[in-house]
């Protein structure tokens, strides 16, 4: 009797090379489980804007930055441009709008962003690494965050309207003694 035995190796490779690669990094150090609270420091990333740049959090470092995770499928989402566009107009300079567009087909992003005249930087975030890194949960998520790189205020639904979106954006514009 002859037993014959085989083994079959499979490997699967993975793609942590950044050839050409569109995913999301973010500092491990940074990510804490549930995200980052208010008081805690925004966990820095690194993506592929929807143009084909990078964009990283750090890179604003000094400034105050409001980060707004959102889809075009997101209706919510979909209500709040106008109120971030015409925020971003009244308030030039005053800070920086940064999108991160989460489980979206990348076309359809970009159809939104240009009907929407969205001209603040949106990354991609289809390895969802952002997303999780943030402990968001849902759609809209908005992240108020201070020239220091904390969080100031968190929001987990759409913002309600102007008067609400300019309180958060006070807690990050004034000076740090408030």
């Amino acid at each position: 009797m002859v037993v014959v035995g085989a083994i079959t190796w499979i490997a699967v490779a993975g793609h942590d090379d950044d050839s050409g690669s569109s995913a999301s990094t973010v500092q491990q150090a940074d990510v804490r489980d549930g995200g980052p609270q208010v008081g805690d420091r925004a966990p820095d990333f690194t993506a592929t804007t929807l143009d084909g740049k990078k964009v990283s959090l750090s890179e604003y470092a000094g400034k105050p930055v409001i980060l707004n995770f959102w889809a075009s499928w997101c209706n919510p989402c979909r209500e709040e441009f106008p109120l971030f566009r015409e925020e971003l107009a009244r308030h030039d300079g005053d800070y920086v709008m940064l999108g991160v567009d989460n489980r979206d087909i990348e076309s359809d992003a970009r159809k939104f962003a240009r009907e929407q005249r969205a001209d603040w930087p949106i990354a991609s975030d289809s390895s969802n690494a952002v997303y999780k890194a943030y402990g968001a949960v849902g759609l809209p998520q908005t992240f108020f965050i201070k020239p220091d790189g904390t969080i100031a205020v968190r929001y987990y639904q759409a913002i309600p309207d102007a008067a609400e979106f300019r309180k958060g954006l006070a807690k990050i514009t004034q000076s740090s003694s408030t």
